[in-house]
């Protein structure tokens, strides 16, 4: 073991049990840029911080060098992303969400002040004021990375944003979906949507608001809920199957209708020429069998 691989498994230790997620106020997270490194610290779950996977000392030393290379303008510009990706912590400081190996990098070459970006991704407190918040007995769920962003280049999208508001939001919707999501909103479903990506709510919010999709159903770093005490996730399973008696899941080229009363589950095919046209032309029919079995 390493002298660097002892200072992550201290570090780890140290807060094993008695660290959690706080939330950032909004001024905290405009005007703080740049931390001690000293006051970031591993996460835990991420593949750094695993002992028989660990931190890649090639990818460290790679950074290093292009730091240095570029010190001279004092930002490291040929490094792609300089920023850490971060989370208010308990008891103190920020745990790292992405950038462990350019942390590493940067206290190996001495510099004080790491620049960083908070986020407030989702957590299950977060979910379960969700779920109490909920007025209806059906849902949508849509993976954000799935079906709503989008390459300009590669998918037909819907009319991006105008100035200033295009220069903070560089994310585009496949072009129907506020159509669909405005569609089930006055059917009466919550609209659910999630990505791995590590977005504050805030800004998904904002964002999808921008297109008319107004849904406080936000949940972010989806990913970290697979490592949940598996206590919380059947908790929060059961609050699910218990609130909700149907769920509709939208994929990027399929729909599946699941009613849970009745043990039923339909699956749809959506092609990717008339994406929101086949989904709408899908809903109608469910809402009609729905209504039919009243």
């Amino acid at each position: 073991m390493t002298e660097f691989d002892k200072f992550i498994a201290d570090e780890v230790a140290k807060y094993k049990g008695n660290s959690f997620p706080l939330k950032a106020s909004l001024l905290e997270r405009a005007l703080v840029r740049k931390v001690s490194y000293k006051k970031l610290h591993p996460n835990p779950e991420d593949e750094f911080c695993i002992p028989a996977i660990g931190p890649s000392y090639r990818i460290i030393n790679e950074y290093v060098q292009k730091m240095v290379e570029d010190k001279y303008d004092g930002l490291f510009s040929g490094v792609e992303d300089r920023n850490i990706t971060v989370e208010k912590m308990y008891p103190d400081g920020y745990m790292i969400l992405n950038g462990h190996h350019r942390w590493a990098a940067y206290m190996r070459i001495g510099v004080k002040k790491v620049p960083i970006h908070i986020v407030n991704l989702t957590n299950s407190h977060d979910i379960f004021q969700m779920l109490n918040d909920s007025k209806y007995d059906k849902r949508v769920t849509i993976n954000l990375d799935e079906v709503m962003f989008r390459h300009v280049k590669d998918e037909d999208v819907e009319k991006g944003l105008g100035f200033p508001f295009k220069k903070v939001y560089k994310e585009h919707l496949l072009k129907g979906l506020p159509a669909v999501c405005n569609h089930l909103a006055n059917d009466g479903y919550d609209i659910w949507v999630y990505t791995t990506g590590l977005y504050s709510r805030e800004y998904i919010h904002r964002l999808l608001k921008f297109y008319h999709i107004d849904t406080n159903f936000i949940v972010t770093g989806a990913t970290r809920f697979d490592t949940t005490d598996s206590k919380e996730k059947k908790q929060l399973a059961e609050l699910f199957a218990k609130k909700y008696d149907v769920t509709i899941h939208i994929y990027g080229e399929a729909l599946l209708y699941v009613k849970r009363s009745a043990k039923k589950s339909l699956h749809y095919e959506l092609h990717k020429d008339s994406w929101s046209g086949d989904a709408i032309e899908i809903l109608d029919e469910i809402h009609k069998k729905e209504i039919a079995a009243i």
